[in-house]
């Protein structure tokens, strides 16, 4: 809890030090309960921002394997638990382990998209995000970070309110099922960035194709 606490506060420090760091909407992330918290990405650093945002909760994530064959980051990671995760198979073991930190009140992490969609575009959601917070019996708490990521320029976390998921818990779902509520998850992220964009960038532009 200490490295982790520590961490947390080098983020913040690094965030507010290099960008013109903003965070709104954290009344909506409640204090007890499953949470996943889904948000956009588009840069590496999104994980950074999101994290830092959080205060009121330990926040888990999920990471691509191959990060953690990068030494001493792997160990890091670890330290912060972020799970690892094989986007193209992931292994029961690992569902398991993203399930139980839920259950055990985590924040965790995930990103809808799968990988990173550079600029205004945005991709579709996958079928993960739907499928742990229907087996986690966890809401989702949508999450907009508005950026150009330049240095020194400003960067916004936006919280949406949380989407209750417990109409699907009792049901079967099929993956096609999981893929169509992590769309409809997308889509609010992508109005809440669009929203909320405030001068940072010009949601005209933006792009998706998910309808």
């Amino acid at each position: 809890m200490k490295f982790y606490n520590f961490v947390m506060g080098l983020f913040r420090i690094f965030c507010n030090l290099f960008f013109r760091y903003e965070v709104s909407g954290t009344e909506n992330i409640p204090d007890t309960g499953n949470i996943v918290i889904a948000a956009n990405h588009k840069a590496n650093i999104d994980p950074v921002f999101v994290a830092a945002a959080i205060r009121n909760r330990k926040v888990a994530a999920v990471a691509k394997k191959e990060l953690f064959d990068i030494k001493p980051l792997g160990y890091v990671l670890k330290k912060l638990n972020v799970i690892p995760i094989d986007r193209d198979n992931p292994g029961i073991s690992t569902i398991k382990s993203i399930l139980k930190l839920i259950k055990e009140g985590y924040a965790v992490g995930l990103f809808p998209e799968g990988t990173r969609v550079r600029g205004y575009k945005f991709g579709e959601g996958k079928a993960g995000v739907a499928m742990f917070a229907t087996k986690g019996k966890a809401s989702v708490i949508p999450v907009s970070v508005i950026s150009t990521y330049k240095i020194f320029s400003r960067v916004k976390v936006y919280f949406g309110e949380p989407i209750p998921m417990d109409q699907y818990f009792k049901s079967k779902l099929t993956n096609d099922d999981y893929e169509r509520i992590s769309n409809d998850i997308m889509k609010v992220i992508v109005k809440n960035y669009c929203e909320h964009s405030d001068g940072i960038i010009d949601p005209g532009k933006v792009e998706y194709d998910f309808e």
